[in-house]
């Protein structure tokens, strides 16, 4: 997990908005998508709301003990409604891809829960 993942399927509320290499995605903002856990335990997540408009958080990251939960926090500045916490539940993890499901509503996406299918490289 200690890479810089990009998006491959992103979906909001389980309806496709971003597919790596498409013609055409409902999102396309979303290409900027990038969860960087190289540096363990800092942490850089740039994400997007919902016109597409990229922001970028600093903090650190942890693991749940199962290793079923990451969980960034201190973020810098604070992500809307999140008190600088924000966390996913892990639903694989390869070499090459890390799937995982926001544990919580995006305010900035229009309060979807955003799953993520992440690529390296």
């Amino acid at each position: 997990m200690k890479k810089s993942w990009t998006p491959k399927i992103v979906t909001e509320n389980g309806t496709a908005k971003y597919t790596a290499g498409a013609t055409s995605n409902p999102t396309p903002g979303y290409s900027k998508f990038i969860l960087n856990l190289s540096s363990p335990p800092n942490v850089t997540w740039t994400t997007i709301d919902a016109s597409g408009t990229s922001y970028t958080f600093t903090g650190t990251y942890a693991l749940s003990s199962d290793n079923k939960t990451i969980t960034l926090s201190g973020l810098t500045p604070q992500p809307t409604g999140s008190n600088g916490t924000v966390s996913f539940t892990i639903d694989s993890v390869s070499d090459t891809e890390l799937k995982i499901t926001r544990t919580t509503a995006d305010p900035k996406t229009g309060g979807s829960t955003n799953s993520y299918t992440l690529k390296n490289p």
